[in-house]
């Protein structure tokens, strides 16, 4: 068996995605993490600030609640003394210092945050991909799976029901007759219909005055 086939075949086994799914470990070490949150698996030895957005011990950039309850970086030799120095006067910081500062503690600015990053491609060819898999999933459907309409939904059928409503249904004063034109034999368009209606009213109200 080769090695590839060694790796993947253990991997098969359900008992393996029963035990995967109730661990908190990564299965592959690595150093690709999320990119704005870190959870408790990258809070130790971090220095806790705050209470955070929980409460708990973990970094998450959020445009609502910029303060982490973390530090985002781990103090080292670079930013120990400047821990230090941080403490007395401000002013003796130098603009490089303070940048070193805010980077140890934040990942990033909120001009950086705001940026675009062009996350939306991802979301849109998802929507895309969703929306086109729906559609031909209905048409495989509709030609393979679903019987043919009845001939009741042909046009034919649907013109000839008509014909016979407005034929059972002529004179009265509800129904596909009402707009309908039998000396011309054709429809009456509603315009026309509201004109001739408005019309007949106001020569019944002139003969009732009369």
């Amino acid at each position: 068996m080769s090695l590839s086939k060694s790796l993947l075949f253990p991997r098969l086994r359900t008992g393996y995605f029963v035990v995967r799914a109730i661990q908190t470990t990564p299965s592959v070490s690595s150093g690709h993490h999320i990119e704005h949150w870190w959870g408790h698996e990258k809070a130790a030895g971090r220095e806790i600030v705050g209470h955070g957005v929980s409460g708990e011990p973990t970094y998450q950039d959020r445009l609502d609640y910029w303060y982490p309850a973390i530090r985002f970086r781990l103090d080292d030799d670079v930013s120990k003394p400047l821990r230090v120095k941080e403490k007395n006067d401000w002013k003796n910081l130098t603009p490089e210092e303070k940048k070193i500062l805010y980077r140890y503690s934040f990942k990033q600015t909120l001009a950086e945050f705001e940026a675009p990053n062009g996350y939306w491609k991802l979301i849109a060819s998802v929507v895309f991909f969703v929306l086109s898999l729906g559609t031909f999933y209905a048409v495989f459907l509709n030609h393979f799976v679903y019987p043919a309409l009845p001939p009741t939904f042909d046009n034919d059928y649907k013109e000839a029901a008509v014909e016979r409503m407005l034929t059972l249904e002529k004179g009265q004063f509800l129904g596909p007759a009402k707009y309908y034109d039998y000396e011309n034999n054709r429809l009456i368009s509603l315009r026309n219909y509201a004109f001739n209606l408005v019309l007949g009213l106001l020569v019944l109200s002139t003969i009732k005055l009369n």
